[in-house]
């Protein structure tokens, strides 16, 4: 059973949140391997931010850190979603500056309803719910990066295939892992071009476990029978470079090819797409169907 540092049965609420990534937080749970829990995550409408008009003021932070007991530095976690749980209400927002848009957007907020697994958006626009964890990362070595942004430690990937049944595979900088969690959206488009997705309260259930003998320098997500890894950058052809780089190294490891000859099954098999372009540092995703490797990762 998990020792709960601060809420009880293995779950970390709310008031547990964190602006940041980083080692220097104190353990909100510990948790053995393979042991469920659950934390509870925030949204643009926690606070009251959002229905007082104050959009810029609207922030959604990590929940965490949690301690995962006999990780250390230079192993790989598998962090496994078994649920996620959201409210009956999401919002999303747009603000000057931000979105993919060639010309600027106005402040504007939007919050529906979500009933019966749809996102109710109008009157006659609904859009199937497919519930996500939009960050997932462990603590760096070094430095507090912002829970809004992504890097080789996790982070806002906003990776819509991190889902319930998905798991994500990340390199651990620091014992126990220290693993927070968040930004839970209902819905949301590869790119997440306006600059949220439907943002959720909620609730995600995990569990993680160490895989012996597995080196990583990236995420990596397996859902629903593909093999995703994760790159960012300072602009989209960065983050494209660094998830290809990371697939190759991945399929040159699984059946010895020349990096060339694994570049071509990229080419050929693999899709590359943009999981989020509109913070301060872009991620994108390289797909590969699991059944192209000897031995499927992880």
């Amino acid at each position: 059973m998990a020792t709960p540092l601060a809420g009880p049965f293995a779950h970390a609420g709310f008031d547990h949140a964190s602006a940041v990534f980083t080692a220097l937080a104190e353990p909100v749970l510990e948790v053995d391997q393979a042991e469920l829990f659950t934390l509870g995550t925030r949204s643009l409408l926690t606070g009251g931010f959002f229905e007082a008009g104050e959009f810029e003021k609207c922030s959604i932070p990590v929940t965490g850190p949690v301690l995962v007991r006999g990780v250390r530095p230079g192993d790989a976690l598998r962090v496994d979603i078994h649920g996620i749980r959201i409210a009956d209400r999401g919002a999303m927002v747009t603000l000057p500056g931000r979105g993919a848009f060639s010309e600027p957007l106005k402040p504007f907020g939007h919050i529906v309803a979500i009933h019966d697994r749809e996102v109710r958006f109008a009157d006659g626009v609904c859009i199937p719910v497919r519930s996500m964890v939009g960050k997932l990362g462990v603590a760096p070595a070094d430095g507090a990066p912002s829970s809004s942004t992504v890097g080789p430690y996790g982070g806002n990937m906003d990776c819509k295939d991190v889902t319930a049944g998905s798991a994500v595979i990340l390199p651990v900088q620091t014992t126990g892992g220290l693993l927070f969690a968040g930004d839970l959206h209902a819905a949301q488009g590869d790119g997440e071009c306006s600059l949220t997705g439907v943002e959720v309260e909620g609730s995600v259930t995990l569990s993680c476990r160490v895989l012996p003998g597995v080196a990583i320098r990236r995420p990596v997500v397996l859902s629903g029978g593909r093999v995703i890894t994760i790159g960012d950058g300072d602009d989209l052809d960065e983050a494209a470079r660094a998830a290809l780089d990371a697939m190759l190294d991945l399929v040159v490891a699984d059946r010895s090819w020349p990096r060339e000859k694994a570049a071509m099954l990229l080419s050929a098999a693999a899709d590359v797409a943009v999981s989020q372009l509109v913070n301060a540092r872009a991620s994108v995703k390289v797909s590969l169907a699991e059944r192209y490797f000897l031995h499927p990762p992880f």
